[in-house]
């Protein structure tokens, strides 16, 4: 469809947005945009003609992005507004997959059709800092010049580019340089009380100010478990941890106000430091004293992605508003754990906790995106999951789920869900948080994993999945390489998913032939996809991101091929009776899945480190 408007600025705008989708613009139709006063966006179309009434930018392209989805229907009146005050999404920039910031305005174009309001950038050292030279060192941080053009193009589509950093935890990269070793106090914490600390957390400051244009920030202070007892621990004895806590804090939005910043920081130390657990069960009532110590004027973020039981985020919300009444919801988009994304077990636990967010009156919501142990999964692949929770905040059932996701993707909504694939090899309907499609691709031949419970049937789900995949690796659409680069792991995954446990009981059974067969076919084929996986996940992750990072690819991918083939010489070895016996196989214990299980023995297991050897790595 080719749109003509009455706003040169907004046709300006709408040109822009074409370089990031796979839609052409080849029947004309006519779009009016006219600001007003009220807030939400209103659309009349009547045939080739469609007025639209907005008060924020973000809101005219949430206006288009309906427009566009639902190009079928000619004459309609509608009013849409967000039942919350800011909607957004964190990506995370700082577990090595570093996002080019071309991919970011692909990002952001698509954030506004779908009607989110800002974006998050999770930091750690990840940017560069005025009189910082080592922070963010090799990481491929983003440079000042690199994150005002992200924030001057984010503004002509009236999105927000909101910096999250830390200040008090998770920047243990930084301690690797002799710059930074005295204001660690142990782990990857910050030496609270030093003031070398201060002056690094000023420079953050001074630096995020100058680049971003959002008066926001999130200044983290999460999981800082072991606070107060390394260095700060010898130096002035033992002291009670919330009061390190709340003293670093007063410090910390000390700072930020010099600079009129509106803080944000993540709820969790306030729990774990009361009670010893964050997610612990029940209602937690915060005492007089400790509320009264917490600055009214920080935002507290309640972040859960786990629950499967409304209740449990509802209490949470009941036991953060014994201690602040300035809160706020984060949840979380499933992309941490491997190659692939949990859509669907996103869409579970979300819809549960917005439902609590809403009834607790949270008026800041932001979906998280981690990156845990190597950030393997694209950011897009997570599409499913942002289209279905930006809808859970207007209140109407009018999105088309599958028309959105095409004209951002060229794929449907219900096809895009097929990236969770390689993670659902089990026959429940009630998807659950486990990462198979990563465990199984790095559990090592000979070791495996003893705590882990493994089925022979994985290889015909991956058999399943691999036709399912390869029906859409040849079509045109803008993530095409995604199911590709799945494709290929589950081509990889149907070998190598049970070939651990075959050569185990051909051993035992000291069936040779079988053995050979495993050694001198199956494995050669393994090896060649293996090869042909690292080559799609390399181009995926190249079109993505900075070049920094990969290298763990390499090396675990590498590692994992060489592996491979030292395992086959060493079974060629015993086929050949140069060595009696595969000690390794002798002593390994086999943990099989249960047959009434529905989830068929899968769990969650992340850890790159723990699924390769018991030694030290």
């Amino acid at each position: 469809m080719k749109l003509l408007m009455n706003d040169l600025k907004m046709m300006e705008r709408v040109e822009m947005m074409e370089k990031y989708l796979p839609i052409h613009f080849g029947s004309i139709f006519k779009m009016n945009f006219n600001q007003v006063e009220e807030s939400g966006y209103q659309i009349k179309r009547v045939e080739e003609v469609v007025e639209v009434k907005y008060k924020n930018l973000n809101e005219a392209f949430a206006a288009l992005g309906y427009v566009l989805s639902h190009p079928n229907e000619l004459n309609y009146s509608i009013s849409r507004k967000l039942s919350i005050d800011s909607l957004g999404v964190m990506i995370d920039c700082a577990r090595n997959a570093v996002p080019k910031i071309e991919t970011f305005k692909e990002y952001i174009i698509h954030l506004a059709l779908l009607g989110y309001t800002n974006l998050g950038l999770y930091l750690e050292d990840l940017f560069e800092v005025d009189n910082e030279p080592m922070f963010g060192y090799m990481r491929g941080k983003y440079s000042k010049a690199e994150l005002k053009d992200l924030v001057e193009f984010a503004s002509h589509f009236g999105m927000e580019i909101i910096p999250y950093i830390q200040t008090l935890a998770h920047l243990n990269s930084i301690f690797r340089h002799p710059d930074y070793r005295g204001i660690n106090d142990t782990g990857d914490i910050l030496l609270v009380d030093e003031p070398k600390t201060y002056e690094l957390i000023d420079n953050m400051l001074k630096t995020t100010k100058s680049i971003f244009t959002s008066k926001k920030i999130n200044i983290g202070m999460d999981e800082a478990w072991m606070l107060g007892l390394g260095k700060y621990l010898s130096k002035y004895g033992y002291t009670n941890r919330m009061d390190i806590m709340i003293k670093h804090l007063d410090k910390v939005l000390s700072i930020c106000k010099s600079y009129n910043y509106e803080v944000s920081m993540w709820a969790d130390m306030f729990f774990h430091l009361t009670t010893g657990g964050y997610l612990s069960p029940g209602v937690l009532e915060f005492s007089e004293e400790i509320k009264k110590r917490v600055p009214s004027d920080v935002e507290l973020v309640y972040w859960d992605y786990y629950q499967v039981d409304e209740e449990k985020y509802t209490n949470k919300f009941k036991s953060l508003k014994t201690l602040t009444s300035n809160y706020s919801f984060a949840g979380g988009a499933w992309k941490w754990i491997g190659f692939a994304p949990l859509n669907q077990f996103t869409i579970r636990t979300m819809d549960l906790g917005i439902s609590a967010a809403k009834k607790a009156g949270v008026k800041h919501f932001v979906l998280t995106s981690w990156g845990d142990n190597g950030a393997e999964a694209s950011i897009f692949s997570i599409l499913p999951s942002l289209i279905h929770i930006a809808n859970s905040f207007y209140d109407d059932k009018l999105s088309n789920n599958n028309e959105l996701a095409k004209i951002i993707s060229g794929f449907t909504f219900d096809e895009l869900l097929d990236l969770d694939l390689v993670n659902q090899i089990y026959s429940s309907k009630a998807h659950i948080a486990v990462n198979p499609s990563k465990y199984l691709l790095f559990e090592d031949l000979l070791f495996g994993n003893s705590q882990t419970k493994i089925n022979l049937n994985y290889k015909f789900h991956y058999l399943e999945i691999t036709e399912k995949l390869g029906n859409y690796i040849d079509k045109k659409g803008s993530f095409t390489y995604l199911f590709q680069t799945l494709y290929h792991l589950s081509r990889v995954l149907s070998m190598k998913a049970t070939l651990g446990l075959e050569i185990f009981t051909a051993y035992h059974k000291q069936d040779l032939v079988e053995l050979s067969r495993l050694t001198n076919e199956v494995i050669p084929k393994l090896l060649k996809n293996l090869e042909l996986f690292y080559e799609s996940f390399k181009t995926q992750w190249y079109l993505e991101n900075k070049t920094y990072g990969f290298e763990v690819q390499s090396y675990r991918l590498g590692g994992l091929s060489k592996r491979i083939e030292e395992v086959k010489s060493y079974l060629i070895s015993y086929l050949n009776h140069d060595i009696k016996s595969i000690p390794e196989l002798d002593e390994r214990v086999v943990n099989l899945s249960e047959d009434d299980d529905p989830y068929n023995g899968t769990s969650y297991n992340n850890q790159f480190s723990k699924n390769i050897t018991y030694g030290n790595l």
